[in-house]
């Protein structure tokens, strides 16, 4: 059990039941979410309280192999939604998952949820949304899912490619609206609607189609979290654009204001050694678009970084899988016929590797006027740039 869980567990006994052990005890949900208000223990919002099974299952210290099954009843209107993967048998209200995931279990949530799917092709997304605190009536949270998972599916020319997962949708803090995913035992994302969320909002909102690119990429050890946030960084304002949920303009607009922020500075040791949130994300991010425009002219737009994405995905791995990064750089390189891949990752993540970004700006044919000329901050294209039909390309579905 998570130890910040610890006190909140009453009444703990333990009996024998011939070679069984059988422990009894009662979980403070209520009062250990109102108290911890930490979304990776336990979160209360909405009428809701959000928690792994990690967080209100007592365990033994030492975990067995095979799997761990449980079983939840509720009585209505409270409901129960979890990640973990539903049973193998079909039994009603029970799930399972490896017992090497019991410490690290993904988002649960007990509450009077309202509970909708999307659904892509065989696969279900499964949205479960607080009853109070959100401004959204139960149809704008589906369509805010609708698109997402549209924009994934658009991006990855395939249905959404994972079976089974669940988001988890609460008004969060004062503040923009936060996104977690995890993994372990079934894909989950909790999603912490800042307060300017609106049906107006939604289309244009970026968080739920950022976490769902991390349920269908493999997680990566912690000394790569640039590329896990690098791609989704960089996937989603390029697959909302082919969507058409998000302009071009303010995508370029977005990605010529933020990507300074992933450049190197003074003892910069390279991506894979320097995890500050410029470098993470936005380095991450940079990463991204410098091996979309390279492999995009190596292969005169034939290939591109969505091959790349495409070749992981193909391989069945989603958020539950550990890959380690050299298998990403192989099979990307694989799938585009180039090295662009190994050759950026020693330029920038083993070594602190610039890029100089007005040039490819103005390579891509992007410009972004500084109001003096009277476009006040707008976005027009150069298309005689020498690079123009690679900006185009990243553009177009």
């Amino acid at each position: 059990m998570d130890p910040d869980a610890s006190p909140f567990v009453h009444d703990l006994t333990e009996t024998k039941d011939g070679e069984a052990r059988v422990v009894r005890y009662r979980f403070a949900l209520r009062e250990a979410a109102e108290q911890l208000m930490d979304v990776d223990t336990a979160y209360a919002s909405g009428g809701l309280f959000v928690a792994p099974p990690s967080t209100w299952l007592v365990r033994p210290d030492a975990v067995p192999a095979g799997s761990f099954r449980f079983h939840v009843t509720t009585e209505a209107p409270e409901r129960f939604v979890a990640g973990t993967h539903p049973s193998v048998d079909g039994a009603a209200d029970t799930y399972e998952a490896p017992a090497a995931t019991l410490d690290d279990t993904s988002f649960a949530a007990f509450g009077p949820a309202h509970v909708q799917a999307v659904e892509s092709g065989a696969s279900r997304v499964l949205l479960a949304s607080a009853p109070e605190g959100l401004s959204l009536s139960d149809a704008e949270v589906l369509a805010w899912g609708r698109f997402a998972v549209d924009a994934i599916a658009g991006y990855l020319r395939r249905p959404f490619p994972v079976a089974r997962s669940l988001v988890v949708l609460v008004r969060g803090k004062a503040g923009p609206t936060r996104g977690e995913t995890l993994g372990e035992g079934g894909p989950a994302v909790l999603v912490r609607a800042g307060d300017g969320v609106t049906a107006a909002t939604t289309r244009d909102d970026w968080v739920m189609t950022h976490e769902l690119i991390h349920v269908v990429m493999p997680s990566l050890a912690h000394e790569h979290v640039w590329l896990s946030e690098g791609i989704p960084s960089y996937v989603e304002p390029v697959a909302r654009v082919r969507l058409g949920t998000l302009r071009r303009e303010t995508m370029w607009h977005d990605l010529v204001e933020g990507m300074p922020q992933g450049l190197p500075e003074a003892g910069d040791e390279g991506l894979e050694r320097t995890h500050t949130w410029g470098r993470t994300y936005w380095g991450g991010a940079l990463f991204c678009l410098m091996a979309d425009v390279r492999i995009r002219e190596k292969t005169a737009n034939a290939h591109s970084f969505d091959d790349v994405v495409r070749a992981v995905v193909a391989t069945g791995a989603d958020v539950e899988s550990n890959w380690e990064i050299g298998r990403v750089l192989d099979v990307g390189d694989a799938a585009t016929g180039t090295r662009v891949l190994h050759d950026l990752y020693a330029a920038m993540a083993l070594a602190p590797g610039t890029v100089d970004l007005p040039a490819t700006w103005r390579s891509l044919g992007v410009i972004v006027h500084d109001g003096h000329d009277g476009h006040d901050g707008n976005v027009t294209f150069d298309e005689t740039a020498p690079l123009a039909a690679v900006r185009r390309g990243i553009e177009t579905r």
